[in-house]
């Protein structure tokens, strides 16, 4: 395991970088970095279980304001065990297992991992002794946008709306062919990197048939307003219920969560509950089929697998000369 010493602190199990950028100094796989927020005026980290910084080169690095970040450390923010990892991060690893077989398959609309291992900061123990905690952290491109902020941002046509859409299944395929399971879509978590969108943030990646062993009983899996109704199953349901409910987050989960986000990348809102053809604005009817199919409350009648979804994508484009 690559372990990598760092000016970080630690500070009641919060990691802390120094203000000024030139102290918070990192090599990573022989480059030197400086590691700073993403947003110096909002320096809370979006990441619900890990920290996520921007790294720049030390050699080209002018200033915060002239420089642009060459990479981004995502660092999980429970602790490990020196050169070891901890029963607390199996979700950080199986999510730096499945970039590293993305990467290794050429999927190409998943972000791509550069570098992963452990990181020491410096902190102190329960006796007041300056000692080293342990956390597992990756490297990837930064990102010039994620999708929500870009949609708000950008005025762009049909047909750019249309090949967004393609690009995301196209990833969520590469994934669901490797037998991985996102569960945790939505517009946060899709990424543009020169002009191609990507998929990311996989903390609550499961692999198929093994998901039972990190998930807990009645676990809240997934992004809030955008959840199958699988995870509300899962998250609601309790063992002497008269109904047996579905409550496997799977592959068509991951179908349902994407309906929701080509709604919100073609029309700006989210459905929520039963949907009818007056909610869907564009004329288009194959376009509003499709979604129908997507947002299925019952996985039965929902597309099989994401190739259904992508083919019919491609007759769009083609139909519609997008």
């Amino acid at each position: 395991m690559n372990m990598i010493r760092t000016s970080f602190k630690c500070d009641n199990n919060i990691i802390c970088i120094d203000e000024d950028i030139s102290k918070n100094t990192i090599t990573i796989d022989g480059i030197d970095y400086f590691a700073y927020y993403i947003d110096p005026e909002f320096k809370k980290n979006k990441g619900a279980n890990s920290y996520v910084f921007a790294l720049y080169q030390a050699q080209s690095f002018i200033d915060y304001e002239s420089s642009f970040p060459d990479r981004v450390i995502k660092i999980s923010n429970k602790k490990d065990y020196a050169s070891a990892p901890s029963k607390s991060n199996r979700r950080f690893y199986r999510e730096i297992n499945a970039l590293n077989k993305c990467k290794q398959y050429h999927v190409a609309n998943v972000i791509t991992i550069y570098f992963s291992g452990q990181l020491s900061c410096i902190g102190k123990n329960r006796n007041g002794k300056e000692v080293a905690f342990y956390f597992p952290f990756y490297i990837m491109d930064y990102a010039t946008s994620d999708l929500k902020n870009y949609l708000e941002n950008n005025q762009i046509t049909y047909a750019e709306r249309i090949n967004l859409c393609l690009q995301i299944a196209e990833g969520l395929k590469g994934l669901n062919d490797l037998g991985c399971y996102h569960r945790d879509l939505k517009p946060d978590n899709i990424l543009m990197f020169d002009n191609i969108w990507k998929i990311g943030d996989l903390g609550l990646i499961a692999f198929r048939d093994e998901d039972e062993l990190y998930d807990k009983k009645n676990e809240f899996i997934g992004p809030k307003g955008w959840l199958s109704p699988e995870a509300m199953n899962k998250y609601l349901s309790y063992d002497d219920s008269e109904y047996k409910f579905d409550c496997k987050i799977d592959h068509q989960s991951d179908i349902f969560q994407l309906g929701k986000i080509f709604w919100y990348i073609l029309q700006g809102n989210v459905p929520i509950g039963g949907i009818s053809r007056s909610d869907f604005f564009d004329r288009r009817d194959e376009v509003y089929s499709l979604l129908k199919y997507m947002l299925n409350h019952s996985k039965k009648q929902r597309p099989l697998t994401i190739d259904y979804v992508i083919n019919n994508l491609k007759r769009i484009i083609q139909k519609y000369s997008l």
